[in-house]
C-alpha cells in the first residue's frame, strides 16, 4: 500500500520517517527511527470506553512509545495545516484591479 504522505520528525534527538497510509475507516502511521536500537513502529488514534482519543501501537504493547511518537506526529500535521492555510493581501501587480 502506498503512502498518502512522507514527512520526518525528531525523536530523541534523531530524524524518523513517517509514512501516513489511509484505511476505509482512518489512518495508520509507520515510523522508522534513526536509533538502531529502536524497532519499526505502526499507530493510530483509537477511542476508549468515554469516547476519549489516544494514541496506540499496532499490535499493541508498545502504548509509551506511540503516545510520545503521535504527540509528534499531531504537531507536525497541526503546523502543517497552518501553513498552508495563510492568506495574503499584498497587491503584487501595479495593474488597476476592477475594485480600484
Amino acid at each position: 500500500m502506498a503512502a498518502i504522505q512522507e514527512f520526518e520528525i525528531t525523536y530523541l534527538g534523531s530524524a524518523a520517517k513517517v509514512a501516513e497510509h489511509s484505511f476505509k475507516n482512518g489512518r495508520v502511521f509507520h515510523i522508522d527511527f534513526a536509533e538502531p536500537g529502536i524497532k519499526p513502529l505502526i499507530i493510530t488514534v483509537a477511542c476508549d470506553a468515554d469516547d476519549k482519543k489516544f494514541w496506540t501501537s499496532i499490535p499493541e504493547g508498545r502504548q509509551e512509545l506511540a503516545e510520545q511518537v503521535g504527540k509528534l506526529i499531531a504537531a507536525y500535521i497541526r503546523n502543517k495545516k497552518k501553513e498552508i492555510c495563510v492568506t495574503t493581501t499584498a497587491k503584487k501587480s501595479p495593474v488597476l484591479s476592477l475594485f480600484d
